[in-house]
C-alpha cells in the first residue's frame, strides 16, 4: 500500500584492513551482531545464525514492539539481499553490498531498501518516525561494519525517494 519506496544509506571508508570480499562474507555472517539491537534484534528461524546463507530465514523484532521476517534470497561474492515475508511491516528486499573503491583500502557500504508499506498502519507508522528509526538503525549497522573492515568513514549519506514504480541501482 502507498507509495514504492527505494531507501539508500551509504558509508565510504579509506584505508580498510578488511578486503571487500571479506567485508562482505563477515556482514553477512554477522548481521545480528551488527544491528543495534534495541532497533532490531535478529535471530535464525530455521538454525542458529551464523551462519546466514541463501534461503536462511530470520526473525526480527523491530523496535521492540513490531515483528517481522525476511529470507536471504540471493547471496553474492560482494553482498547478500534480504526478502520480507508475511505480516513484515514491509513488502519488498533489502540489498547489503560492498562497493570496491578504485584504490585499495577504500570501499563504500551500502544498504538499499525498496518496499512498500504491508497495510494502512504501517504506511501511517512509516510516516509518523519509523522511517527516522530505520535510517537510524541502518546507519549504526554500516558503522559497526565499517569498524570490523578498519580504516576511517570519510563520507556518508541517504537518500529517499518514492514513486509508483522504481528499481534497484546497480
Amino acid at each position: 500500500m502507498g507509495p514504492l519506496t527505494r531507501r539508500r544509506y551509504w558509508l565510504d571508508l579509506e584505508g580498510a584492513t578488511l578486503g571487500p570480499e571479506e567485508t562482505a562474507e563477515h556482514w553477512r555472517h554477522h548481521l545480528p551482531e551488527h544491528a543495534p539491537k534495541l532497533l532490531a534484534w535478529f535471530r535464525g528461524l530455521d538454525h542458529p545464525v551464523p551462519p546466514v546463507r541463501q534461503d536462511t530465514r530470520l526473525w526480527i523484532l523491530m523496535f521492540l514492539s513490531r515483528r517481522g521476517r525476511v529470507v536471504i534470497e540471493r547471496v553474492g561474492p560482494l553482498g547478500f539481499r534480504a526478502r520480507t515475508l508475511r505480516l513484515h511491516p514491509e513488502a519488498g528486499t533489502t540489498d547489503f553490498r560492498v562497493l570496491p573503491g578504485a584504490q585499495p583500502g577504500r570501499m563504500r557500504l551500502q544498504i538499499e531498501s525498496l518496499f512498500r508499506s504491508h497495510s494502512h498502519f504501517d504506511r501511517l507508522a512509516y510516516l509518523l518516525g519509523v522511517h527516522a528509526a530505520q535510517r537510524r538503525t541502518w546507519q549504526l549497522t554500516l558503522r559497526s561494519v565499517a569498524r570490523s573492515a578498519g580504516g576511517r568513514v570519510v563520507e556518508h549519506g541517504t537518500e529517499t525517494l518514492e514513486t509508483p514504480g522504481v528499481q534497484h541501482t546497480a
